[in-house]
């Protein structure tokens, strides 16, 4: 039976590959941006969730690091390799979304931005993984359930990846990342 740290490589792995292929495409926007997403309120989750603070731990990185106007924002973007909350991810900016060439870009750029949030869905109730405060209830966590979304999300991100470098997105792809998409609640 998996556990929670069983869980956090594979994961890190995954947000690190996300985290590349959004810098690829978006950096030159985002850069120091502080207009709309990189708040301190939100960096906060990345210290109060108890998944997440782990993996800032295993990056050498505590509460303290974080800088109490910016956040983990510094002068070449966020400071976090990964343990960001999945928002970061999610969010774009009307600026972002208008240098896609297309509606499969945006689609594409879309499903990628829910990946993280994907994983973490549900993990202990209605919890997301990182809305859960307390150590101890991450050992409560379907960590197969957690499996199981991160396979699927490893999937979409390899068709993902597979047309940003093509720029095609056959109908089967097409339907990979449609099964994929979250119904905004």
């Amino acid at each position: 039976m998996s556990t929670i740290n069983d869980f956090m490589e594979p994961y890190a792995e995954l947000e690190q590959s996300v985290r590349s292929l959004m810098t690829e495409l978006f950096s030159e926007t985002c850069g120091m941006c502080t207009a709309c997403c990189c708040r301190t309120d939100i960096c906060e989750e990345a210290t109060q969730s108890a998944f997440l603070y782990q993996l800032l731990q295993k990056q050498g990185l505590a509460s303290k690091d974080m800088d109490d106007r910016f956040g983990w924002l510094n002068n070449q973007g966020c400071l976090l390799e990964y343990g960001k909350p999945p928002i970061c991810y999610e969010y774009f900016c009307d600026q972002l979304l208008a240098r896609l060439p297309g509606d499969n870009a945006r689609f594409a750029a879309r499903t990628l931005g829910k990946l993280m949030d994907y994983v973490g869905k549900d993990a202990l109730g209605d919890w997301h993984l990182v809305e859960i405060r307390n150590p101890d209830d991450l050992q409560k966590v379907s960590v197969d359930d957690l499996f199981q979304r991160l396979e699927e999300s490893q999937e979409a991100f390899a068709v993902i990846e597979q047309y940003m470098q093509s720029g095609r997105l056959s109908g089967a792809d097409h339907e990979v990342l449609s099964a994929f998409a979250i119904d905004d609640d």
